[in-house]
């Protein structure tokens, strides 16, 4: 009969073969920023000094933070998830992010958290650990604790993590320049950054050196009346659902310098084409079609969003970076419907630029050609009103309007506005029968309810409305009240 016999593993190999699993500088950032989300943090801070004695790269949130048992098991390669997968704000993947991401880029890292008033702190040398052969971790003392880079900042918090990354070999070992070198690495992290946690932006505060990072929008959903949005899908795949939503974005020519903000870098609109798949919301890849497309001029403007739940993960092929992924064989039909619609509409966009900015309109109603030649009308969602009212309410509230919409259509009065045009009645609730100074202030307050950054992109939305189309001649008069502009 066999039997099982233990046997010490080898850490110099297992933590040098960790170091080489793939990350980028900006990849691993965002790795560690995976570990602030799920611990519900808020507030993610970066601080970084390249001309510090000892250059450090610090995230700091402000999460639940971790007892000494927890960060203790946090700090072990392949640390416990259990019971953590279907969580909706688990971004992890196999409990080596921590290890994997700050390894690949520096040989010592430090994990402070604080959690029921405490602050404890432990460090991963490989330095030591390379010498003994041995997973030595140091747990630091009060006042080791007290030395730390960025230490106050986390005292600040109620509760909290701060990872400190030191001895940047990778870069030192690269850089004719590490100051430049280091610099333009944590420039790149900003920006990836950005993007890849684009729909947290709202719920989580993320800053680099006390700036907080931009805005960002890769299918420009303010472009109303001017970006396109094809047919949602809802895939069933093993109990869990996917979502695939098809955009085009407007012709690059016609973007407002709001939306070119929004979309970093409006150079690289070819590049970026193709697939944008979420886990949970965080974006794992783009940028690619996935074998189901192919990169052209007339496919830039295309963008598929993709959103599957961590449940799916084997599924998915995800990998432990969390950078790349493969679309199962069993959808990849349903999932290609999305695909053929959005490339047809750039290539039209693209081929006939500003034909359907001539001619779009945001409507209030939106009129729904049903089966068997019934029609219905429904209130457009996307209406610039409705989108304010949305961005100023929580989620309960939205849940509120969405009845109150619904309501509102099912008992749309038909047959007595049927009656009353057959009546040649006059009927005045439009909004050209409204007095026009009223209307100006109807859109100065919903531009100050969206953030500063996007107000003057939605102030150009505002007049694709078809509520607002009798002041389109006042549009630069408007323009001058509002931002003030010469």
């Amino acid at each position: 009969m066999s039997e099982l016999v233990e046997r010490q593993f080898p850490a110099k190999a297992l933590l040098t073969g960790l170091r080489a699993i793939g990350y980028n500088f900006s990849t691993a950032v965002a790795d560690i920023m995976d570990n602030s989300i799920s611990a519900q943090a808020t507030e993610i801070r970066v601080y970084s000094d390249p001309l510090n004695k000892n250059p450090y790269f610090c995230i700091l949130d402000n999460g639940i933070g971790m007892s000494m048992t927890e960060l203790d098991n946090a700090m072990l390669p392949g640390s416990d998830r259990e019971g953590k997968e279907d969580c909706q704000l688990e971004l992890g993947r196999f409990g080596l992010g921590l290890k994997s991401a700050s390894l690949s880029q520096c040989r010592e890292f430090t994990v402070a958290s604080k959690k029921y008033g405490k602050i404890r702190a432990m460090s991963f040398d490989l330095d030591v650990i390379e010498e003994a052969n041995k997973l030595l971790l140091k747990q630091l003392s009060n006042e080791e604790i007290e030395l730390l880079p960025e230490i106050n900042h986390l005292k600040e918090y109620e509760s909290g993590t701060l990872v400190i990354w030191t001895k940047f070999d990778k870069i030192e070992g690269l850089a004719k320049n590490f100051e430049d070198s280091f610099r333009a690495a944590v420039a790149d992290s900003k920006r990836h950054v950005e993007l890849v946690f684009h729909r947290f932006y709202s719920a989580v505060k993320i800053s680099y050196n006390n700036v907080r990072i931009d805005r960002r929008d890769p299918f420009l959903l303010g472009a109303v009346g001017r970006q396109q949005t094809g047919r949602t899908s809802k895939i069933n795949i093993d109990g869990s659902e996917i979502t695939v939503i098809p955009y085009t974005l407007p012709f690059a020519n016609t973007l407002t310098q709001e939306e070119k903000n929004l979309l970093g870098n409006p150079k690289s609109i070819y590049d970026e084409q193709g697939f944008y798949l979420y886990r949970n919301e965080r974006l794992i890849s783009w940028g690619s079609w996935m074998r189901m497309g192919i990169r052209s001029e007339l496919n830039k403007l295309a963008r598929i969003q993709v959103d599957i739940p961590s449940s799916l993960d084997s599924v998915w092929m995800l990998d432990v970076k969390k950078s790349s992924a493969k679309i199962p064989d069993k959808i990849k039909d349903r999932i290609k419907m999305a695909v053929e619609d959005s490339i047809v509409r750039s290539k039209r966009t693209t081929k006939f630029p500003g034909v359907k900015e001539q001619s779009a309109m945001c409507k209030m109603w939106d009129r729904i050609n049903e089966h068997e030649g019934k029609v219905r009308y429904q209130i457009n969602r996307n209406a610039p009103s409705i989108l304010a009212l949305c961005d100023a309410i929580g989620d309960t509230e939205k849940e509120l309007l969405e009845i109150a919409l619904s309501q509102i259509e099912s008992y749309l009065p038909k047959y007595s506005i049927a009656n009353d045009n057959m009546d040649a009645l006059n009927i005045v609730n439009s909004a050209a029968d409204m007095e026009e100074e009223r209307l100006i202030e109807e859109i100065e307050k919903i531009i100050a309810i969206f953030d500063p950054a996007i107000q003057r992109a939605q102030f150009e939305n505002i007049f694709m409305a078809e509520s607002y189309q009798c002041l389109f001649k006042r549009k630069d008069e408007i323009r001058r009240r509002i931002f003030g502009d010469e």
